[in-house]
């Protein structure tokens, strides 16, 4: 008899499955629900990618903000060259040179002396010397 019983249920079970699986509208709406939950997922992880970069973007534009202000501030601390000359002359005591202090120097033109030009250690000592003489 355990044996009659084990077919029964056996069967019973596979016309069940049958039944199920031959009921086109809900094997339908199954199909439908399983695609919406898929698009669901997929365009829930594109809106999380999405305020990732949004945050990473907002990041950068407040470190450019900050950038900007310290730059914007550098530019206030720098004056006009009238302050600086200003403060030059005031401050420090700078003036500018009268006519017989300039002293113009033509470099078209050189002289060559000799093995002085090449000495290493006499060639900057004969240079200042030539910068006091018209020669």
């Amino acid at each position: 008899m355990k044996k009659n019983t084990d077919k029964i249920s056996k069967r019973s079970y596979n016309i069940n499955r049958n039944r199920l699986l031959n009921n086109r509208p809900f094997m339908l709406t199954m199909l439908i629900v399983v695609i919406v939950v898929t698009a669901m997922i997929v365009m829930y992880s594109q809106i999380a990618s999405l305020d990732r970069q949004i945050l990473s973007q907002q990041a950068k534009i407040d470190e450019l903000n900050k950038t900007k202000i310290t730059l914007s501030g550098e530019i206030k601390g720098i004056r006009s060259s009238a302050d600086v000359a200003d403060e030059a002359m005031y401050r420090l005591g700078m003036v500018y040179p009268d006519e017989n202090q300039i002293v113009y120097v033509d470099s078209s033109v050189e002289k060559k002396t000799g093995d002085i030009n090449y000495n290493v250690f006499l060639s900057p000592i004969v240079s200042v010397l030539r910068s006091f003489t018209k020669d």
